[in-house]
């Protein structure tokens, strides 16, 4: 899609939410904590009574295309719609003390079979296995008809699950303890292929307890994010259509890491330690790792004991809260800092909350890309601006600057574009995901203002004096600022180098060029033993100069225009004459300097 728009016209934009009703639907049912339900077939978390269920930290629930309760599990024991432990679904290999416990996905293509991965607690000797749940036994209650098949061991208590680039298939993604490995398993309609994509991170995950907290996947699949216990989070690219993860980059700084989630649209990420339960966002807009990490917003201060974070079908993201007889919840979590509007205790639930809440196979984010930016557009020539991407459901970026410095970019958020010439200028932005583009074309955004009038400085005896005409002027000594020097002339009280900044009504600033000033001397001394003479003045080729004491063998010398233009300059010049045909006709300031005395005398040049 191509938007243009003139700068005068104001955009409205709807954004729209998850389109993958099915999905959403086998996500509607929640079973967690210590007896606790909720139920969203209405759109709101409804809670609900007859859990059996008692998860000190991870589980899993899984509902039908209409949002009817299926079974669910706490890695130990699967229990079926009716809250009863399934003929077979006792004895798992998971532990009630593993942060991500549990997870279901449906076998692609198929109806009735569920895959239900379970993770073992911290150097619990099982790891990573697999059972499998066919809902077309015991009369549509459900059976496990394969029980703890083993796929990897020792591994971290983190499992999600990410849709294959074929928008069919389903990669299962866990962590190696005691490693920097990422395993990928792909489950598609044909099963579950043993053998997984292996891909080092770099970063060994060998401390202590490092083993828990969530592991997610963005919305569009291209982003893993990992909460590391005793260390802090990570996050990871991802490439969906191969299984590698790659690209590894730490965030250090925040001790007891344990929940994770991204926005529903992926722009923003979540982080919470456990014990200070203080909900830390980052904009995952913001340009560079470097940057992401510097996006930091603290969106919870209450310090209430948190665990999982999790992104619901109402595009919400619910909060447990340790010993609560409710949830917290993120109500916007796609805006930025606070205004993503998080509230504590929120939500009642039966029971009672614990560290968990259900892991889900989370729909990758199904909607196009729409194109959307601001920046500072109004600027002075030689000046840059950066622009803030607004865009939503976007991976890719492809910016054009005509008049600008660089003319593209493909950063998020491209910095430090610049402008040298007066006029206006448009910027076009084109946003892309794996579903398509959208291009967004701002004519005449961009406004780059008149050059500012020049300035010169002049200087009368000790007195300074600016061009007039400007809005304001700022005085500066040898580089630094001289306080209350706002005037359009200044009376210099020492030798030294002296600018100006002039400011115009558009607030560009344009500055005189350095001009060296003698304090305390006349533009002109003819004294006892000292002095200087100029002729011819006017002059037409060579000017010609006299310096007393006779006997002075060289001389410094500086020529500037009315601007205060260093045009022309020699050290120890031992010619008493200067070529000046080269000289554009006007008037200019000499400065002669011998044995310690500057004389400084204006000619004009015909």
């Amino acid at each position: 899609m191509k938007k243009v728009y003139n700068i005068f016209i104001l955009i409205a934009i709807s954004f729209c939410n998850y389109s993958n009703a099915f999905a959403q639907n086998e996500r509607n049912i929640w079973c967690f904590g210590n007896g606790a339900g909720l139920d969203f077939n209405s759109g709101a978390p409804v809670p609900f009574a007859g859990v059996a269920m008692t998860a000190f930290e991870g589980s899993s629930s899984i509902a039908d295309a209409s949002g009817n309760l299926l079974f669910y599990s706490d890695g130990v024991s699967i229990w079926n719609k009716n809250h009863v432990v399934m003929p077979n679904g006792s004895g798992l290999l998971s532990n009630s003390s593993s942060t991500q416990a549990a997870l279901i996905i449906k076998q692609p293509g198929l109806n009735s079979l569920y895959y239900l991965f379970t993770t073992d607690a911290f150097e619990g000797p099982y790891g990573l296995n697999y059972n499998i749940v066919d809902m077309s036994l015991q009369g549509g209650l459900g059976d496990v008809s394969l029980l703890n098949g083993v796929l990897n061991s020792p591994c971290d208590e983190k499992i999600c699950a990410v849709n294959h680039a074929n928008g069919t298939d389903v990669w299962l993604i866990n962590t190696a303890h005691y490693g920097d490995t990422i395993y990928a398993y792909l489950l598609t309609s044909a099963g579950l292929n043993l053998v997984p994509v292996i891909s080092p991170t770099g970063v060994i995950h060998s401390i202590g307890t490092n083993f828990a907290g969530q592991l997610k996947a963005s919305p569009l699949g291209n982003t893993l994010a990992v909460a590391l216990y005793e260390v802090g989070f990570e996050i990871y690219d991802f490439d969906n259509s191969t299984g590698i993860a790659s690209n590894t980059n730490s965030i250090n700084t925040y001790p007891d890491a344990y929940g994770i989630e991204f926005s529903p649209d992926g722009s923003r990420l979540y982080g919470v330690p456990f014990s200070s339960g203080v909900i830390t966002q980052f904009d995952m807009l913001a340009g560079s790792p470097a940057a992401i990490i510097a996006s930091a917003t603290v969106v919870s201060t209450n310090s209430i004991m948190r665990g999982s974070l999790q992104v619901a079908p109402d595009n919400k993201i619910y909060v447990a809260e340790y010993g609560a007889v409710s949830i917290g919840v993120i109500n916007d979590p796609n805006q930025l800092g606070v205004a993503c509007d998080f509230v504590t205790g929120s939500i009642p639930i039966p029971g009672s909350s614990s560290w968990g809440l259900p892991n889900f196979h989370v729909p990758l984010l199904n909607q196009a890309p729409v194109a959307l930016f601001n920046a500072p557009n109004h600027i002075c020539p030689g000046t840059c601006t950066d622009f803030t991407n607004m865009s939503q459901h976007a991976t890719t970026f492809l910016w054009t600057f005509p008049g600008a410095n660089p003319l593209n970019s493909t950063d998020a958020n491209p910095t430090n574009i610049c402008y040298n010439t007066p006029g206006t200028y448009p910027v076009t932005l084109i946003a892309g995901n794996s579903i398509g583009s959208d291009t967004l074309i701002l004519n005449n955004y961009i406004t780059v203002y008149p050059y500012p009038a020049p300035q010169g400085i002049l200087q009368s005896g000790d007195t300074l004096f600016a061009n007039a005409g400007a809005m304001s002027y700022q005085w500066y000594h040898d580089g630094l600022i001289i306080p209350g020097a706002t005037g359009s002339f200044y009376v210099a009280p020492s030798s030294g180098n002296y600018n100006v900044v002039a400011t115009d009504a558009n607030g560009c600033e344009v500055e005189a060029v350095i001009f060296d000033v003698i304090a305390n001397t006349s533009p002109l001394s003819f004294g006892e033993g000292a002095g200087v003479r100029l002729f011819p003045n006017p002059v037409s080729e060579s000017l010609s100069f006299t310096v007393y004491p006779l006997n002075a063998s060289s001389v410094d010398i500086s020529i500037y225009n009315l601007l205060g233009e260093k045009i022309f300059s020699a050290v120890n010049w031992e010619l008493q004459t200067v070529n000046c045909q080269l000289f554009s006709p006007g008037i200019y300031w000499i400065c002669i300097s011998n044995q310690g005395k500057s004389y400084r005398l204006k000619f004009a040049k015909q």
